[in-house]
């Protein structure tokens, strides 16, 4: 593995990110951090909260997101998500690939694009229910 390039996040007035589990908000004008090491980092926007995690696939997401972000409770959320995980997949077994790739990047501790399937998973979960909705 190369050397780490640092990573530069631009944030607005007022906006919010966790760093490792601590949340850190631009208190003045616009503002760039730049990270020189490794960090467990989440955009505001990217973050769910508790009640938003009301159906099967943003649980999945909140599960992991916790997993990424607080490794105190590591295996607490690590069997939350699995749990989730295979759940989701019984229900709606055409998921089985994005579950796959959340999996596999879970397996190469490459949470941030584990994260990012999640998302993914959201949106398919939205589609599904969107169909099921529809006449």
């Amino acid at each position: 593995m190369g050397p780490l390039l640092p990573l530069l996040i631009k944030l607005a007035p007022g906006e919010k990110i966790v760093i490792n589990g601590v949340v850190v908000e631009n208190g003045g004008d616009h503002t760039t951090l730049r990270i020189l090491n490794r960090a467990h980092i989440l955009r505001a926007k990217d973050i769910l909260t508790f009640e938003e995690a009301a159906s099967p696939a943003r649980r999945i997401y909140y599960a992991l997101q916790c997993l990424y972000l607080f490794p105190d409770n590591q295996q607490q959320s690590l069997e939350s998500a699995r749990a989730f995980m295979d759940d989701f997949v019984k229900a709606a077994p055409s998921s089985g690939p994005l579950i796959a790739e959340i999996i596999d990047h879970l397996n190469h501790n490459d949470s941030y694009q584990m994260l990012k399937v999640a998302k993914k998973l959201m949106d398919y979960e939205k589609r599904i229910m969107d169909n099921v909705a529809s006449p």
